[in-house]
């Protein structure tokens, strides 16, 4: 395949990937009244014992600061529980309530989950090699000074 032929199934595939975040996002927010941040929270805390905020915001390759916000809105639609450890009164553990349980039983699994553990199934050349490439396209689109956080604005 020729230079603009390559170029042509990059951009279809760049429009895939952000065709099925955007639609994935939709039909969450739809079916279950979360954005996709909130259900991948709620993934990450299934999976086994509470996480404190610093866990869980790693688990999501996120800053903490950035998963306050989404870890506000579950507590407030009750599906996660906020509890001092027992352990170490300074730390504060985060787990799913019997509602965020069901929920997470009954929803598809994240997108983005699914794109980071795609990424962490790469080695670590590649990955070397599709950061660099990112970067460059980044940097043409003058897009390296925004601040995004996630795919898609995290709503109240």
């Amino acid at each position: 395949m020729d230079k603009a032929g390559n170029i042509e199934e990059v951009f279809q595939q760049l429009r895939r990937i952000v065709h099925a975040l955007d639609t994935f996002s939709r039909t969450v927010e739809g079916s279950f009244g979360l954005t996709a941040p909130q259900l991948w929270a709620l993934w990450e805390l299934g999976h086994g014992d509470p996480l404190s905020l610093k866990d869980l915001a790693a688990r999501m390759q996120l800053n903490p600061s950035t998963v306050v916000g989404v870890v506000d809105r579950l507590e407030l639609k009750k599906l996660i529980l906020r509890k001092q450890d027992s352990a170490d009164r300074r730390r504060v553990c985060i787990s799913l309530t019997r509602a965020g349980e069901s929920l997470r039983a009954k929803a598809p699994h994240p997108a983005q989950g699914q794109l980071l553990h795609g990424l962490q199934a790469m080695s670590a050349s590649e990955v070397r090699e599709f950061h660099r490439i990112l970067g460059k396209l980044v940097k043409v689109m003058e897009a390296d000074g925004l601040d995004a956080q996630f795919f898609f604005k995290e709503r109240d």
